[in-house]
């Protein structure tokens, strides 16, 4: 059975608000098919500054607030990072070798392994880190 939580990343919300995006269509059935299915959303607010900072750079910064806005409304859960989450994502990047990894990669993997929501809803690609999975809808 699939777990029904999922960690939504910059590239997710991205895709999802921008019409114009190459994946809008994909992160529309995502959105669409997570209210459908009542899915629990999760992310945390160092992912909501990357986006709210690549709406503001590639659109406009009114639309990068508008979006901040209305997160203030949704059912999206944020995941506030403690102490030891700064520190074991630290701690990761500096054993991992890839230099793909990044600060915000990293501590979406620590928090999703912390808190057993195994699947990301992204389209960049996600490091193999504490066996977290790239969400794909059922066929």
């Amino acid at each position: 059975m699939q777990s029904k939580k999922v960690y939504i990343a910059s590239d997710g919300f991205i895709a999802f608000i921008d019409r114009a995006h190459p994946k809008h269509l994909h992160a529309t059935a995502f959105f669409r098919y997570f209210a459908q299915n009542h899915f629990q959303l999760y992310t945390t607010p160092v992912t909501l500054n990357d986006t709210y900072k690549e709406l503001y750079q590639t659109i406009s910064p009114s639309f990068g607030k508008d979006f901040l806005r209305a997160m203030q409304f949704t059912s999206i859960n944020l995941i506030y990072p403690e102490e030891s989450d700064i520190k074991f994502t630290f701690k990761t990047l500096v054993s991992n070798s890839s230099v793909e990894l990044t600060f915000t990669k990293a501590l979406m993997a620590v928090v999703c392994n912390k808190r057993n929501v195994p699947q990301i809803c992204t389209f960049e690609y996600l490091h193999t880190l504490f066996g977290l999975q790239t969400f794909y809808l059922p066929i």
